[in-house]
């Protein structure tokens, strides 16, 4: 059965490069702004606790203070360099694998594909909750994992329901590793029955039956022998053909007197 083409997520040249043509996008996300909130705390803590420091020195040290509006300027630049990060990190998941964005200096990819994914939690923070972010933690087979932890990831609900309907959907969508972009037809393969081999027939026996004949009955000599029930057509052809020998029993004589001269 022909499998329906699946319409992806609209992404930018900057992901482009790193998905396949045969791959469909169904998830492109940055991570939630609740990851700039500790250097945008810092910058704005800084810049008032510089501030009262000049405000109450006296008028012989400004000149001294003023040299801590320097630590001031590297919490701003600290937050310009987080905030670019952050604008070059993202969240992606296609139909094939899940991929992890980050580095701006030094481009860096993680990735896991989806039929390797064992176990996935989900945690939201009670901060999480008021800001509506959550956490991600990918299990697989695998010791050493290039793509385990994804932090502050937003609108955390319907992400993860997206991620799960990905992870467990039918095999139909999905293509085997021999030959990407062919999809796995969904109807079963054919039963194909071999017939083996018959059981063998019961073993023949290696000896023919011979006939036993009696001196006291001479006569029986003249009669065939009777054959087992198992070999009856092959005794009847051996008595057909061939037949015992006529014996006749030697006179009784009586015995001679010992004659120690004989």
């Amino acid at each position: 059965m022909a499998t329906q083409p699946r319409e992806g997520v609209r992404i930018g040249d900057e992901l482009k490069r790193y998905v396949l043509p045969t791959e469909t996008v169904v998830l492109a996300t940055r991570r939630h702004w609740a990851s700039l909130l500790e250097p945008a705390a810092t910058c704005a803590g800084t810049f008032l606790l510089v501030g009262v420091i000049v405000f109450v020195a006296p008028a012989g040290l400004q000149d001294v203070v003023g040299w801590l509006w320097f630590a001031w300027l590297f919490t701003l630049g600290r937050l310009a360099f987080r905030w670019l990060e952050w604008r070059h990190e993202w969240f992606v998941s296609t139909d094939k694998r899940l991929l992890l964005l980050y580095g701006l200096v030094i481009h860096k990819v993680a990735m896991m594909p989806l039929m390797k994914v064992t176990d996935m939690g989900y945690t939201r923070t009670p901060l999480g909750q008021v800001l509506g972010y959550g956490r991600f933690v990918m299990e697989s087979a695998g010791q050493d994992q290039a793509l385990r932890q994804v932090d502050y990831v937003p609108r955390p609900d319907a992400t993860y329901r997206a991620l799960c309907a990905e992870i467990f959907r039918p095999a139909a969508g999905k293509t085997t590793p021999e030959a990407p972009g062919v999809p796995v037809s969904a109807e079963p393969a054919p039963v194909v029955v071999v017939r083996g081999r018959e059981a063998p027939e019961a073993p023949r026996p290696t000896t023919q039956p011979i006939a036993v004949v009696s001196r006291a009955d001479p006569a029986r000599a003249q009669r065939p022998a009777e054959a087992s029930p198992n070999h009856a057509g092959q005794a009847r052809h051996d008595a057909a053909t061939t037949s015992a020998p006529h014996w006749d029993p030697p006179e009784w004589q009586p015995p001679r007197p010992y004659d120690p001269h004989p």
